[in-house]
Protein backbone atom coordinates (compact mmCIF):
# COMPACT_ATOMS: atom_id res chain seq x y z
CA UNK A 1 0.00 0.00 0.00
CA UNK A 2 0.92 3.90 0.04
CA UNK A 3 1.42 6.01 2.48
CA UNK A 4 1.11 9.45 3.12
CA UNK A 5 0.48 12.20 5.90
CA UNK A 6 -1.89 14.91 5.60
CA UNK A 7 -0.27 17.87 6.65
CA UNK A 8 3.37 18.93 6.39
CA UNK A 9 4.26 18.43 9.59
CA UNK A 10 3.32 14.82 10.01
CA UNK A 11 5.37 14.14 6.71
CA UNK A 12 8.73 15.48 7.67
CA UNK A 13 8.18 13.48 11.77
CA UNK A 14 7.12 10.19 9.09
CA UNK A 15 10.17 10.72 6.81
CA UNK A 16 12.09 8.28 8.47
CA UNK A 17 13.25 6.16 11.45
CA UNK A 18 15.01 8.73 13.34
CA UNK A 19 12.57 11.39 12.71
CA UNK A 20 9.82 9.04 14.20
CA UNK A 21 11.81 8.01 17.38
CA UNK A 22 13.22 12.10 17.99
CA UNK A 23 9.46 12.96 17.98
CA UNK A 24 7.50 10.19 19.52
CA UNK A 25 10.36 8.45 22.01
CA UNK A 26 11.77 5.16 21.62
CA UNK A 27 9.66 2.44 22.16
CA UNK A 28 6.30 4.30 21.06
CA UNK A 29 8.60 5.40 17.68
CA UNK A 30 9.75 2.12 17.09
CA UNK A 31 5.74 0.66 16.99
CA UNK A 32 4.94 3.42 14.84
CA UNK A 33 7.38 1.61 12.26
CA UNK A 34 6.27 -1.37 12.33
CA UNK A 35 2.94 -0.36 11.65
CA UNK A 36 4.34 1.61 8.73
CA UNK A 37 6.14 -1.12 7.42
CA UNK A 38 2.53 -3.33 8.00
CA UNK A 39 1.12 -1.06 5.66
CA UNK A 40 4.14 -0.89 3.01
CA UNK A 41 3.68 -4.83 2.71
CA UNK A 42 0.22 -5.27 2.39
CA UNK A 43 -1.68 -5.22 -1.02
CA UNK A 44 -5.01 -4.06 0.73
CA UNK A 45 -6.12 -2.53 4.40
CA UNK A 46 -7.89 -6.04 4.82
CA UNK A 47 -4.03 -7.60 4.67
CA UNK A 48 -4.04 -5.89 8.29
CA UNK A 49 -5.40 -7.65 11.17
CA UNK A 50 -8.08 -6.69 13.56
CA UNK A 51 -6.50 -8.47 16.08
CA UNK A 52 -3.25 -7.07 18.46
CA UNK A 53 -0.64 -5.79 17.84
CA UNK A 54 -2.17 -3.75 14.57
CA UNK A 55 -5.88 -4.06 15.51
CA UNK A 56 -6.97 -2.22 12.38
CA UNK A 57 -10.49 -0.93 13.15
CA UNK A 58 -13.05 1.43 11.59
CA UNK A 59 -13.46 4.47 13.90
CA UNK A 60 -16.91 6.58 14.54
CA UNK A 61 -18.27 9.85 16.29
CA UNK A 62 -16.29 12.78 15.50
CA UNK A 63 -13.51 10.40 13.68
CA UNK A 64 -15.97 8.60 11.56
CA UNK A 65 -14.94 7.26 7.99
CA UNK A 66 -11.64 6.57 10.00
CA UNK A 67 -9.44 3.84 10.81
CA UNK A 68 -6.71 3.43 13.62
CA UNK A 69 -3.83 1.18 14.47
CA UNK A 70 -2.29 0.79 18.15
CA UNK A 71 0.73 1.86 18.37
CA UNK A 72 0.30 1.79 21.80
CA UNK A 73 -2.29 1.42 25.51
CA UNK A 74 -3.88 5.05 24.27
CA UNK A 75 -1.84 5.72 21.04
CA UNK A 76 -3.28 5.13 17.84
CA UNK A 77 -2.76 5.96 13.99
CA UNK A 78 -5.35 7.74 12.31
CA UNK A 79 -5.75 7.54 8.85
CA UNK A 80 -8.25 7.67 6.00
CA UNK A 81 -8.53 4.67 3.07
CA UNK A 82 -8.80 5.29 -0.77
CA UNK A 83 -9.55 2.72 -3.47
CA UNK A 84 -7.56 2.30 -6.41
CA UNK A 85 -9.48 5.59 -8.03
CA UNK A 86 -8.40 7.71 -5.05
CA UNK A 87 -11.52 7.26 -3.88
CA UNK A 88 -12.24 7.62 0.10
CA UNK A 89 -13.24 4.17 1.11
CA UNK A 90 -14.18 2.17 4.38
CA UNK A 91 -14.19 -1.08 2.98
CA UNK A 92 -11.04 -2.76 4.08
CA UNK A 93 -10.36 -5.35 0.56
CA UNK A 94 -10.51 -2.30 -1.71
CA UNK A 95 -8.43 0.28 0.17
CA UNK A 96 -4.86 0.20 -1.39
CA UNK A 97 -3.94 3.78 -0.04
CA UNK A 98 -3.68 5.52 3.31
CA UNK A 99 -3.63 9.06 4.36
CA UNK A 100 -2.31 9.44 8.15
CA UNK A 101 -3.91 12.24 9.35
CA UNK A 102 -2.79 11.83 12.77
CA UNK A 103 -1.22 10.04 15.70
CA UNK A 104 -2.17 10.82 18.65
CA UNK A 105 -4.30 9.64 22.00
CA UNK A 106 -7.84 10.19 21.63
CA UNK A 107 -9.30 8.46 24.56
Amino acid sequence: MEIFASNNRLTKNLSNQRSIIREYGKDRGNRIVARLDEFKNANNLAEIPSDPPPRCHLLSGNLKNKFAVDVSKNYRIVFEGYDKDDNLSTKKSQIVTVQITEIEDYH
